[in-house]
């Protein structure tokens, strides 16, 4: 069995954050990091893609997170859709610094090409004043398309409490692209 970077990677974090002080894990929320709405349109290798999505924390510190993602592709005629469902847990490492890791679900229709989809991901945040600055990596099995590895930054500002606009970046197998997002905080 070959161990991927990424796998390697979130086992480490999971380790780490399992070694963590349960004390810090349960300070109170600085911000609804894990409670939002969100619009995003991305400029990826061979087309554009706009995405809807949300995510809701229901027993601190667990959440849930999904997402429809349409893709206007300069390969394919079709246009191709994505849904898919996370579950996760947060922890809170240090003042502003939270790490999530995340199961994750969904299918992917390329038009007659189409597969389910199982995967991991975890993800480091950094609150800094209005500034939220994010990166992490991903693994995402295709039943019908093999895998991928997934790795992503980018930075959120704060407008206020509860909006939210950010530029992200994010690189894969199947092509990389950045990305423009709005999000209301709840």
């Amino acid at each position: 069995m070959q161990i991927t970077k990424p796998a390697l990677l979130v086992s480490s974090l999971l380790i780490a954050c399992a070694a963590t002080d349960t004390a810090a894990q349960e300070k109170p929320r600085t911000q609804p990091a894990y409670n939002y709405a969100s619009v995003s349109f991305a400029d990826y290798d061979g087309g554009d893609a706009l995405t809807i999505e949300g995510g809701l924390e229901f027993n601190s510190p667990y959440f849930v997170s999904g997402h429809y993602k349409t893709i206007d592709s300069n390969a394919i005629s079709a246009s191709r859709d994505s849904v898919g469902f996370n579950l996760g847990r947060y922890f809170w490492l240090n003042s502003g610094l939270i790490a999530d890791v995340q199961a994750r679900v969904g299918r992917v229709d390329f038009g007659p090409l189409d597969s389910n989809y199982w995967g991991a991901e975890a993800n480091l945040r950094q609150r800094v004043d209005q500034f939220e600055f994010y990166g992490g990596v991903g693994y995402l099995n295709y039943t019908d398309a093999g895998s991928d590895n997934i790795y992503q930054f980018g930075v959120n500002y704060f407008l206020n409490q509860n909006t939210s606009v950010g530029v992200g970046y994010q690189d894969s197998e199947y092509g990389d692209g950045v990305r423009l997002r709005a999000s209301y905080h709840f």
